[in-house]
């Protein structure tokens, strides 16, 4: 379920880059934990953060991503325990896992509410039968496996010519084009990396379509995390 509080309409303007810039949001006076290392990254006691961030880490749509402990709201700090994540269309949402947050009571609550809307942030609420929804899981997980798989740099640039110039190629393509017998590991290691971008909520495969992380990603309908695609 989503929680729509008035996301803006205008579409930043900063340069897209591969793999995820500095959060905009940053700049906010609030405690926050940027996504690095994601098992460190986030509460221990939160069973299903670390994946959660994975799943968020290769979505295509996403361009920034940090965990949020808390939020800057009339010189206080409200406490949260959320992701907020950029989008490519300059909006930005707050995911806040239902079955794994602390609980906060109504003046909490309405509190954190308040931030958000202030910080003009969209909230989506996220339980853990999302988390675990298929294709997303197995897709996500099989692509960060192969994220310490070594790409030379030989390969990320044929790759990279190749994309430039036809923007996006099916999995079973961009072997052929730059000679690869086995592209999934390639793959998963440049997307996990952030360099290409695959749709996860799809089943992965020969006829998967691949492009640069740097170039706009086309979206249809709404997209998993119930936003409206452009």
């Amino acid at each position: 379920m989503s929680k729509k509080l008035d996301a803006p309409s205008s579409v930043r303007n900063d340069e897209s880059r591969p793999g995820l810039r500095a959060s905009q949001i940053g700049r906010a006076r609030s405690a926050r934990t940027r996504i690095r290392d994601v098992p460190s990254a986030v509460p221990t006691s939160f069973s299903k953060m670390d994946e959660f961030a994975i799943q968020l880490l290769l979505d295509p749509h996403i361009t920034a991503l940090e965990f949020r402990t808390s939020l800057s709201f009339s010189g206080r700090e409200v406490p949260v325990a959320m992701f907020v994540a950029d989008l490519a269309d300059g909006s930005c949402v707050a995911f806040d896992i239902i079955d794994e947050r602390p609980y906060r009571d109504l003046d909490t609550e309405g509190l954190a509410l308040l931030a958000l809307q202030e910080l003009n942030m969209s909230l989506v609420e996220i339980d853990h039968a999302i988390i675990y929804c298929e294709p997303r899981l197995t897709n996500t997980r099989r692509l960060w496996s192969f994220r310490e798989y070594r790409v030379s740099t030989e390969l990320r640039a044929s790759i990279d010519r190749v994309l430039v110039a036809r923007q996006r190629l099916t999995i079973q393509s961009l072997a052929r084009t730059v000679g690869l017998r086995d592209p999934l590991p390639v793959v998963g290691a440049l997307v996990s990396q952030g360099v290409l971008a695959i749709d996860p909520a799809k089943q992965i495969g020969p006829r998967s379509v691949v492009g640069r992380r740097s170039d706009c990603w086309p979206s249809k309908g709404l997209n998993w995390f119930g936003k409206a695609g452009q």
